[in-house]
């Protein structure tokens, strides 16, 4: 039955895995380098004759597994993939929770090529389902690790995750900090909302928030607040936790922490604070994205910080050619909405939106021309541009944004 499951004609598969291989490349180029980094092609040269006795000599699965992890480049060999299916079918039948976590783990740190894909995506699919069966024999890093690897590679399987949720929140308190950083991360990077899981991740999390580390922190907030799920106890704990240890936060951490608070309308002045402190030292490390939200978190929540607000702006102009409309639109908003004046920002805004305005959504051509405009800041090509834009797609605008237009 195993072989039969991975002898099944790929064709099938290929709506599926196309979709969510889109959907993760889309993730990917949106959180730069690292990704394309990862799939661009193997750093050393192996002999594919010796993967492929490594594979077949594996006797186990944390053999297998230990193979995967140490040449997360196999998927560049045909040879090598035809020889890691029927492996993964021979062991299929003894696996256990732990096995399944390793696996799906190994597999979603390994390096893909675009023709390995679809293979790849139907191999974790197969171990997932298996997974949804076994859910009982998995503790809970293994819970944690599978979501993770799920959430990692963008592909969906909401039977598991529905099924990780009810075995996870009776044994929450035995989750580490990372693992249940990671749950909450991945239930919000695929879009799956179980507010029962959140409530008790939260509940657990507050004793030990001490044991965080930035990212964990950061990263817990961020997927409170991209599901809309408010805990305001466990906003004010994970502030209160950060602040001693802000400065080992990455641009990154800092960007989302605040954005993740003024998403949530939940104010912390002295954490902004600390994290504009931090900040404006590493200026120079925060991509586009970052330097948006930033100042964007600052704006929303009402919080000013005129040293911030210049740094950014120092950084933001020799990058500006890489940010994209939404980015742009939200920088002017974010400096007008503190009436903090920046004109040569906002010029070199407007000669990065003119080309690319076409991109602009109906909100973001109304924040421009609105921002522009409350710090009187003249541009006529701009407004040109943007009243061109706007015409064919006025129907989208909603009130506010033909009012502020």
């Amino acid at each position: 039955q195993p072989t039969r499951c991975f002898s099944q004609s790929s064709s099938c598969f290929a709506p599926l895995f196309a979709k969510s291989y889109d959907r993760a490349g889309d993730q990917g180029r949106a959180r730069k380098s690292n990704h394309r980094k990862r799939t661009r092609g193997p750093p050393n040269a192996v002999n594919p004759q010796d993967l492929v006795q490594q594979i077949r000599s594996s006797r186990n699965c944390f053999e297998l597994g230990k193979f995967l992890r140490e040449n997360p480049s196999l998927f560049f060999s045909e040879d090598s993939i035809r020889a890691l299916i029927p492996k993964v079918a021979e062991l299929k039948p003894t696996m256990s929770g732990r096995d399944i976590a390793g696996l799906l783990n190994a597999l979603a740190k390994a390096r893909v090529p675009p023709e390995s894909r679809q293979v790849h995506g139907k191999l974790m699919i197969v171990l997932g389902e298996l997974a949804g069966r076994k859910i009982e024999d998995f503790d809970a890093r293994g819970i944690a690790m599978t979501l993770n690897a799920f959430a990692k590679r963008g592909l969906r399987n909401s039977e598991f995750f529905e099924k990780s949720a009810e075995a996870a929140i009776p044994m929450i308190g035995t989750f580490t900090s990372q693992g249940l950083a990671n749950t909450v991360n991945a239930f919000a990077k695929m879009d799956h909302h179980h507010p029962m899981l959140f409530d008790e991740v939260a509940r657990a999390a507050i004793p030990i928030l001490g044991t965080f580390e930035s990212q964990h922190l950061a990263n817990t907030v961020n997927a409170f607040a991209k599901m809309d799920h408010p805990h305001p106890m466990l906003f004010d704990e994970v502030a209160r936790a950060a602040i001693p240890i802000i400065d080992t936060f990455k641009s990154q951490e800092l960007a989302n922490t605040v954005n993740a608070f003024a998403k949530m309308d939940h104010p912390h002045p002295m954490l902004f604070d600390e994290v504009a402190k931090a900040t404006i030292p590493m200026i120079g490390t925060f991509n586009s994205q970052e330097l948006a939200n930033t100042v964007n978190a600052f704006a929303k929540m009402d919080h000013p910080h005129p040293m911030l607000f210049d740094e950014v702006a120092k950084a933001a102009i020799p990058m500006i050619g890489r940010f994209n409309s939404q980015e742009l639109a939200n920088t002017v908003n974010a400096f007008a909405k503190m009436d903090h004046p920046h004109p040569m920002l906002f010029d070199e805004v407007a000669r990065a939106a003119i080309p690319m305005i076409g991109t602009f959504k109906s909100q973001g051509l109304a924040n421009t021309v609105n921002g522009f405009a409350k710090m009187d800041h003249q541009h006529p090509m701009l407004f040109e541009e943007v009243a061109r834009a706007a015409i064919p797609i006025l129907g989208t605008f909603e009130s506010q944004h033909l009012a502020n237009t």
